[in-house]
């Protein structure tokens, strides 16, 4: 279900997951150009607000730029000390550029808004990933095999994770593992992948399929499995995703294979490790089980390739697509109603010809009322299952007696074996001493000193005389 839409031709990074209101950076992409043959270059960013029915995004800051670029990565580096209050986004530009930009200062209008920048790379800076554990380091690849881990603390001497890789070739895809901190893959077009050891500071594994068809456009690690990795193909005669296990790397774990033309662009949900996203030439974007190998959802998209998509971090249900038809849409999977999009087409209609009458009476015209049709408008459905963060994660029900019973779902998504734990409460205590204190008087039949206790702890007349009578 599309939300919203930006007129871009852009590549795209969404706001950290710490961050709030939830923003969209986009940086003029390098290596494209729209139909003016424009060579003008901007970052900019813009606001999602999902309570603004429209499809329009409001602009929250730009800034013109010299640089073209092929990778964005908004990373939370210095968000919890406010040394920056927005964090810290990263940019790959095309002559080698690694330019580190302050967020909050774009978006406030301000001028001296560039960090750190390095052109060590002797080539277009293709691949970039932060860290998931130590925010302050980002690791990027260009070509001949460089890849360069930079510390933003320190941004001037970058480190390298080991030798090069022979032979030398483009780096296009890094990524740091979601569970092990110094553990980082890259990949290249060729379809050979290394996974390196920042400890050991040296290569550990290299993994390649040996069809020699396979080329890489995408690597991604398991959010929960550490040994696993994704890689899709952007050939045309194996359009597919692979699954790897490092435990067993001579061959793919897995295969998924639904697009008929290459695989352009995946990502991997950090919400729910049961939901990968893939975009390709067939002008697809699917979502898939990795585990099973099963499309739970197909975004109802137009007809042009997206080239780049991406998880919100703060939303996991909502996603961004870029495409090579100058637009940015975002998406929810959680299904919805097209009602919005045929407004929009009205109120565009509508603005085009101006409001003023053109008939001269200076009378503005009242915007442009769609036609009241019977059909109803275009739902569409949800996700095949319910995703990790909406399922019930615990539950409790009171029982009879004070008896509680609780229930934990702390793997939803596995079919494993679940306890029920049946608690007793005691709220009451005051309550339970007077209930056992009567029991025993029906056993012992001791009413007159029961009755007597009473009267003498009474509190106003009208109980002493109900006790008295009763005894």
């Amino acid at each position: 279900m599309k939300l919203k839409e930006i007129n871009r031709t852009a590549i795209q990074s969404w706001s950290p997951a710490q961050h709030h209101p939830i923003y969209l950076a986009t940086g003029t992409s390098a290596q494209q150009l729209d139909a003016s043959f424009s060579t003008n270059a901007s970052l900019e960013f813009f606001e999602l607000d999902l309570g603004d029915p429209s499809l329009d995004m409001k602009s929250c800051g730009s800034l013109s730029s010299t640089h073209r670029y092929h990778q964005l990565v908004w990373g939370p580096f210095g968000v919890d000390s406010q040394g920056y209050p927005s964090g810290v986004l990263i940019a790959g530009g095309e002559n080698g550029n690694v330019i580190l930009y302050d967020a909050a200062k774009i978006m406030a209008g301000e001028s001296d808004v560039i960090i750190a920048e390095s052109d060590r790379h002797t080539g277009p800076v293709r691949a970039l990933d932060v860290n998931h554990f130590q925010t302050n380091l980002v690791a990027s690849g260009g070509n001949e095999s460089e890849i360069y881990i930079w510390d933003m603390n320190n941004f001037g001497s970058p480190m390298t994770p080991g030798p090069k890789s022979q032979p030398q070739e483009d780096i296009n895809c890094v990524a740091w593992n979601k569970q092990v901190q110094h553990i980082l893959a890259s990949a290249s077009p060729s379809g050979r992948t290394s996974v390196w050891d920042l400890r050991k500071n040296d290569l550990i594994i290299k993994v390649s399929d040996h069809s020699n068809r396979m080329r890489c456009s995408g690597l991604a690690w398991n959010p929960e499995v550490a040994t696993q990795l994704v890689l899709a193909s952007e050939d045309d005669r194996l359009p597919v995703i692979q699954m790897w296990d490092l435990r067993f790397a001579t061959s793919p774990l897995k295969i998924l294979e639904h697009h008929t033309r290459g695989v352009l662009a995946i990502a991997w949900s950090l919400a729910d490790p049961e939901l990968l996203l893939s975009c390709g030439k067939d002008s697809r974007i699917l979502c898939w089980n990795p585990n099973t190998g099963e499309v739970l959802y197909e975004m109802p998209t137009s007809s042009q390739w997206c080239f780049d998509i991406q998880w919100c971090p703060r939303n996991p249900a909502v996603l961004s697509a870029a495409g090579f038809d100058g637009h940015i849409d975002i998406y929810s999977i959680m299904g919805g109603s097209s009602q919005a999009q045929s407004q929009r087409h009205a109120d565009q209609i509508s603005n085009s010809f101006g409001n003023m009458d053109p008939f001269g009476t200076g009378q503005t015209l009242p915007p442009l009322q769609l036609p009241q049709t019977t059909t109803t408008p275009t739902t569409v459905n949800p996700l095949k299952k319910p995703p990790k963060w909406i399922c019930r994660p615990v539950g409790a029900s009171f029982a009879f007696g004070g008896k509680l019973v609780s229930m934990e779902n702390t793997k939803p998504q596995q079919h494993t074996s679940h306890v029920v734990h049946i608690s007793q409460v005691v709220t009451e205590t005051a309550f339970l001493e007077r209930s056992s204190q009567l029991q025993a008087t029906l056993s012992s039949g001791s009413f007159v000193d029961f009755c007597q206790e009473k009267i003498s702890a009474a509190v106003n007349e009208f109980e002493r005389t109900v006790w008295s009578f009763l005894k």
